[in-house]
C-alpha cells in the first residue's frame, strides 16, 4: 500500500514499526493485559489525530470516567478538556448496553455526532466488556459477532479509523476474541507487560495488519510522564533501506595508533570491525581511547566511546593521567561518551540510543568498551547475539570503523577468544592483549590474530603503557630480564619457554636449541 493510503498514529515509534502507519479505515484491535498500555496507546492516537494531523476523534468508555481520561491524559500533557471545547474531541461515557443499541439505532446519535464533528479516528476502551453484557438469548444467536459486526459495518460507514480495546486475562482465548482479532479486525496488535528479574517488561507485536507489511516479532514498549509512549524496534529486525553494502576498498586509513599500524600492515579498512580481546588490566580501555582521540586530532574523525562499566567523568579522568586530554575533544563535540547502567539495560532502546548519537553526530569511529558487560547485562544470548550482529552490520552500512573489546576470562594463557559467543567471526581484525609471566614480573604483550584483506604481523610484541597510551618495547631494548619477548616462544601460555639462541627468519623465531 502506498504511503497515501496510510494515517499516522503519531507514536513515537509505531509507524515505524507499522511501515508509514495503519491504513485508513482500518479497524484496530489493541489486546493486552492489565497495565501492558492499551488505554494509553488509544488516547495517544486519538490526541495525535488532533494536535498533529488535524483529524477530530471521539472516545468511547464503559468503566473509567471521563474526569478521571483527562485527568490521567493531563499527566503526559495531553489537554482533552481544550480539544473538547474546540469541538476536536468528544468523550462518550455510556454502558455496553447503551453502546448496543446506539450502534443498532437507524438515527445513532453516537454517528451523528462524528459526522457533525468530521470525526476521523475512534477510540474504544474495553470493547470486550460488550460480550459480557450480551444476554443469553442474543449469545445462542451469535450475538457477540452480531454486535461486532454491526460495529464495524457503522465505522465503515462513517470512514473512521478505529482502535477498540481488547482486555486479556481471565479467557485469553475465548471465542469472544477470536471473533473479533481472528476474523472481524483488520489490524491486531498485541501489549505485553512482564516480569524478567525484579523488573516489568512491556512489549509490542504487530500479530497482523490487512493491506500492509510491518516489522514483525517483539519489540520494546516504554511509558514515559510527561511524553507518553516510545516503542523501540527489535535490534535484530532486518534492514528494509534496500541499498547495497558499501566496501571500502582502494585506501586503508592508519588508526593512528603506532604500536597496532606496525602490527597490523599500516591500517585498516573503512568500515572494518575490530575485537581487542584482553584480560581486566591489559590496556584495552587505554587502546580504545587512543584510537578514539588520534583519530579526532589527526584525522578529524569524530568518535564515540559507549561503556557500561564507567562513568564518563571516570574515563576523562583516567585517560588524563596518560596524557590523553579527552576532556577537549568532549567539550567540541568530536568526541562523544555514551555511558548507561547495565542494572536494567534495555536492549532495544539501548540500540536507539546509540544509532541516534551516532546519526546526530555523524560519528566515523565507535568504540564499544566491554562487551562482556553486554552479555551479563543481557543475559539471554540469543539476545546479546542479535544485538552484536546489528551493530556490526549497522557500522559497515555506514563505513564506521569499530572496535569492541572483549574482556577474557583468563588470567593467563588463553585456550579461547571468547568462549560465550564466538564473535571473531564476524569482525574483520582480531587483536589479541595479554599477559606473560616471565621469572617473577607480568610483561603486557599484543598480537594481531587475524586483519582481513592485511597482509599483518604474527609476531607477539610487548608494549608498555605510559604517557601518551600504548607503545611498543623496541626490538633491541636491552631490559630486565635481558632476553626481550622475542627470545621466548609459547608467550601465550603460562609458561613460556625461553631459547639460549635465536635467530629470525621472515620476521618470526626459530628454534636453534632450547635450555
Amino acid at each position: 500500500m502506498s504511503k497515501e493510503g496510510l494515517i499516522k498514529t503519531g507514536v513515537r515509534g509505531l509507524d515505524e514499526i507499522l511501515l508509514g502507519g495503519i491504513p485508513r479505515t482500518n479497524v484496530v484491535v489493541l489486546q493486552g493485559v492489565t497495565g501492558s498500555g492499551k488505554t494509553l496507546m488509544g488516547l495517544e492516537f486519538i490526541y495525535n489525530g488532533i494536535t498533529q494531523y488535524g483529524e477530530p476523534g471521539i472516545i468511547v468508555v464503559f468503566e473509567t470516567s471521563p474526569n478521571k481520561l483527562v485527568r490521567d491524559a493531563a499527566g503526559f500533557g495531553w489537554n482533552l478538556d481544550e480539544l473538547q471545547d474546540q469541538k476536536k474531541l468528544q468523550i462518550v461515557f455510556t454502558t455496553p448496553q447503551v453502546f448496543d443499541q446506539e450502534l443498532r439505532s437507524a438515527d445513532s446519535l453516537l454517528l451523528e455526532t462524528a459526522n457533525e464533528m468530521g470525526a476521523k479516528r475512534i477510540f474504544v476502551d474495553g470493547i470486550g466488556m460488550l460480550n459480557r453484557d450480551v444476554d443469553a438469548s442474543k449469545a445462542e444467536r451469535g450475538g457477540y459477532r452480531e454486535l461486532l459486526q454491526q460495529l464495524i459495518e457503522s465505522l465503515n460507514r462513517e470512514s473512521l479509523t478505529a482502535i477498540l480495546s481488547l482486555e486479556l486475562g481471565s479467557a485469553p482465548n475465548s471465542m469472544a476474541t477470536v471473533e473479533i482479532t481472528d476474523f472481524l479486525a483488520d489490524t491486531v496488535i498485541e501489549l505485553g507487560r512482564e516480569r524478567k528479574g525484579r523488573r516489568m517488561q512491556r512489549s509490542l507485536e504487530v500479530l497482523k495488519s490487512r493491506g500492509q507489511d510491518y516489522e514483525s516479532g517483539e519489540h520494546t514498549l516504554h511509558i514515559r510522564g510527561g511524553q507518553g509512549l516510545q516503542i523501540y524496534r527489535r535490534v535484530q529486525a532486518p534492514s528494509r533501506t534496500g541499498s547495497k553494502q558499501p566496501t571500502s576498498s582502494t585506501m586503508r586509513s592508519v588508526i593512528g595508533v603506532e604500536a597496532v599500524d606496525t602490527l597490523i600492515g599500516g591500517g585498516i579498512f573503512d568500515g572494518s570491525t575490530t575485537m581487542v580481546v584482553g584480560i581486566s588490566g591489559v590496556g584495552k580501555t587505554v587502546l580504545g581511547t587512543q584510537i578514539l582521540r588520534e583519530g579526532a586530532l589527526k584525522q578529524r574523525t569524530k568518535g564515540l566511546l559507549i561503556s557500561l562499566d564507567e562513568h564518563p567523568a571516570q574515563v576523562i579522568r583516567n585517560a588524563q593521567t596518560l596524557g590523553l586530554n579527552l576532556e577537549e575533544q568532549v567539550a567540541d563535540g568530536t568526541i562523544q561518551i555514551l555511558f548507561e547502567s547495565p542494572q536494567e539495560l534495555d536492549v532495544d532502546a539501548h540500540y536507539a540510543r546509540i544509532i541516534k548519537v551516532i546519526e546526530e553526530h555523524d560519528i566515523k569511529r565507535m568504540v564499544i568498551d566491554g562487551m562482556t558487560s553486554y552479555s551479563t547485562a543481557i543475559g539471554e544470548l540469543a539476545v546479546y547475539r542479535d544485538f552484536v550482529h546489528a551493530i556490526v552490520a549497522y557500522s559497515k552500512q555506514r563505513l564506521m570503523t569499530s572496535f569492541f573489546n572483549y574482556e577474557n576470562p583468563e588470567f593467563l594463557g588463553v585456550s579461547s577468544y571468547m568462549p560465550d559467543f564466538p564473535l571473531s567471526s564476524i569482525v574483520d581484525n582480531l587483536i589479541l592483549m595479554s599477559l606473560v609471566e616471565i621469572n617473577n614480573s607480568l610483561h603486557r604483550c599484543i598480537s594481531v590474530v587475524k586483519s582481513r584483506g592485511s597482509k599483518h604481523s604474527f609476531d607477539t610484541r610487548e608494549f608498555v603503557i605510559g604517557q601518551g597510551g600504548i607503545s611498543l618495547v623496541p626490538l633491541e631494548r636491552n631490559m630486565v630480564p635481558p632476553v626481550p619477548l622475542q627470545g621466548y616462544s609459547s608467550l601465550l601460555s603460562r609458561a613460556p619457554t625461553r631459547f639460549s639462541g635465536a635467530k629470525r627468519i621472515n620476521g618470526a623465531a626459530a628454534v636453534q636449541d632450547k635450555e
